[in-house]
């Protein structure tokens, strides 16, 4: 049985209430009320949800409002719910917390599905959704409705009826600035998750690199990690997922052993720090383990057994780096832009113009100590001032 979060009104079939106006009421029209977030089965754990947006400039009263999903579960609002003008409402099937509206354990939300919202026998908002893959919808990560950027990508009822409106969470919380989160139940949504067009998913194919040296590659490393940077790790991480030889795979096996525990003690670089350092680290140990052979494996059994154990050392990236590490799902690729144009600094492959051409030439060009501190210096600076406004 629930208990009322908020005293101010109640509603039947098991709903927890907060929030309720005393302005003026008005019914709701079709298109006035829709839906903007979602997050679906993710983990046991783990709460369902899904919020309300009332877009009008008057409070909506929901009371006899139907919501139904895909799969045939409904509840009906039998008591006075107020949604307040340009508010928000999210229901949750568990665990309320102070973000949350609403708790019925009358739905779920499956990986696909949809929602509708009927009120006076009229439709007021429908939508489906298809949640991509789990690995990179992080337990912590919504599934959220475009956010505002000019008159083209306007929220509305319309809008969220078509899949290109709809966008995950920005990924990674500890990253973020200002109001960027995993996901924002009863807040304006966060900026969507970059579309990643270096990403692929268990197909090692898409991401090999035209004339890769490896050998060359592991000079970098070794470069990298005698700096003993935040950063350091990058040249392993950005062959991941190449196909490497056991003679490789044991070389990246005593790199991994010989560098780990340094990485903890390494100082913040922009937004890089160890924590990680380290999970980008263990990741790769990962993903060579798993897309090798079984002579690569046997290279880096008792690496790829270290490396599955650190998400749990972390401060910061748990979630997300035990979804990297340890899920079904390989994730492959540089990830996003600026990956994709650092990796390119510090891999050698002979002949192909998108990355070094030999150990020499990352040797002329790498980061001074002073370019690396101007970097960071400018990079807080920005941060800093950013927030005072």
């Amino acid at each position: 049985m629930t208990k009322p979060i908020a005293k101010s009104c109640v509603v039947s079939l098991a709903f927890l209430i907060a929030g309720c106006g005393d302005s003026s009421i008005t019914k709701v029209a079709p298109g006035g009320i829709f839906i903007t977030e979602l997050m679906s089965v993710s983990a046991a754990s783990e709460p369902q949800w899904f919020e309300l947006y009332n877009s009008t400039d008057a409070s909506i009263n929901l009371q006899d409002c139907e919501i139904t999903n895909s799969q045939d579960q409904a509840f009906t609002i039998t008591d006075s719910l107020v949604m307040e003008a340009q508010q928000y409402a999210v229901i949750a099937n568990q665990n309320p917390r102070a973000d949350f509206t609403y708790q019925s354990d009358l739905f779920e939300l499956p990986p696909a599905g949809g929602i509708s919202l009927t009120c006076n026998g009229s439709l007021i908002d429908k939508m489906t959704y298809q949640i991509g893959p789990p690995t990179i919808a992080a337990t912590a990560r919504s599934w959220q409705l475009i956010p505002d950027t000019d008159s083209n990508q306007a929220q509305s009822a319309e809008a969220n009826d078509k899949v290109e409106n709809w966008c995950y969470t920005i990924l990674i919380e500890d990253y973020m600035i200002g109001d960027r989160r995993f996901a924002t139940p009863g807040r304006a949504n966060s900026v969507c998750e970059s579309v990643m067009p270096y990403v692929s998913y268990n197909d090692q194919e898409s991401v090999l690199i035209e004339g890769i040296d490896l050998a060359a590659t592991l000079k970098v490393a070794e470069a990298e990690f005698a700096r003993e940077l935040s950063t350091s790790e990058l040249p392993i991480w950005a062959i991941r997922d190449q196909v490497v030889t056991p003679e490789i795979a044991a070389k990246i096996a005593q790199l991994y052993f010989d560098n780990i525990e340094m990485l903890y003690t390494t100082e913040p670089f922009t937004i890089i720090d160890w924590n990680h350092a380290v999970w980008h680290f263990s990741w790769a140990i990962s993903n060579l383990y798993r897309n090798g052979d079984t002579a690569v494996k046997a290279a880096l059994q008792l690496a790829y057994e270290d490396a599955i154990t650190r998400p749990e050392t972390l401060e910061r990236y748990n979630h997300i780096a035990i979804h990297h590490i340890r899920n079904d799902t390989v994730v492959m690729g540089d990830i996003h832009t600026p990956a994709h144009n650092r990796m390119r600094q510090l891999v050698v492959a002979p002949g192909n113009p998108a990355y070094l051409q030999s150990f020499a030439e990352y040797e002329e060009n790498k980061r001074s100590a002073f370019a690396l501190t101007t970097i960071d210096i400018v990079y807080r600076a920005k941060i800093f001032f950013e927030g005072l406004l």
